[in-house]
């Protein structure tokens, strides 16, 4: 049976991110960027409504799952980079390793202090990296896949707004050192933002990101299942 509002959703979604889109490019500010705008719309719009979420993600889940095949893609910046990779090559990969572990562990410590169940933990541990990679790592960790692009979201968002006034505040002018930190602690947002203060700091941004994704996917589990191990050791 066809969902109507499912449908409807698919198309507004759709519509938010084109006029997003066309808004960001004209001003160029980060807070009209599509991934800020387009889920306080639509958020609004349910609220408005009187709808429920399952309502929305009816059909639009096909577009979070279109976010799978987007990881392949992720090989294209690696090569055309692989100059810088080669020279800064110990800096994205240790920045990067120190990020995941960060991550981690004050993911983990949030949801001991509130004791969240194991669902939204393992999804939790997951916000630290990009969408694709970090439903990936979701799957292997056992958490939602719903929950997950709120989570990386929010920590992206954070990490955009913020990540300005913690660099000016530290008074090290650095474009390698502020693109691996943008990269690290806002993902796609990061980049976004970046690349407006330098092309550098956009491209150390994006490799930062996709080395963080690769190192968490594969690293990630194995850390997570440690640490757990710890845990209950101590208990």
């Amino acid at each position: 049976m066809i969902n109507i509002w499912g449908i409807f959703y698919l198309i507004w979604t759709i519509l938010c991110y084109l006029f997003a889109q066309k808004l960001y490019i004209r001003t160029q500010k980060i807070y009209f960027s599509p991934i800020i705008i387009v889920p306080l719309l639509s958020i609004a719009l349910i609220f408005t409504l009187k709808h429920e979420f399952v309502d929305y993600y009816y059909y639009t889940q096909y577009l979070v799952a279109m976010l799978g095949p987007i990881m392949v893609a992720f090989a294209i910046p690696v090569f055309r980079y692989r100059d810088i990779i080669k020279k800064h090559y110990k800096l994205l990969i240790i920045s990067s390793s120190i990020s995941m572990l960060v991550g981690v562990l004050s993911s983990w410590g949030l949801a001991s202090i509130f004791d969240f169940d194991d669902i939204v933990t393992n999804s939790l541990l997951s916000r630290s990296i990009s969408i694709p990679f970090a439903l990936v790592l979701t799957e292997k960790l056992g958490g939602s896949i719903n929950l997950i692009p709120l989570f990386t979201v929010i920590t992206g968002l954070v990490g955009m707004l913020l990540g300005d006034l913690l660099l000016m505040w530290m008074r090290y002018k650095n474009r390698i050192a502020y693109g691996a930190a943008f990269g690290n602690g806002a993902h796609a947002m990061g980049i976004a933002r970046a690349r407006q203060h330098h092309e550098l700091e956009g491209v150390i941004a994006s490799l930062t990101m996709i080395i963080s994704g690769v190192i968490m996917v594969l690293f990630a589990p194995s850390l997570i299942l440690l640490i757990k191990y710890l845990c209950y050791t101590k208990i």
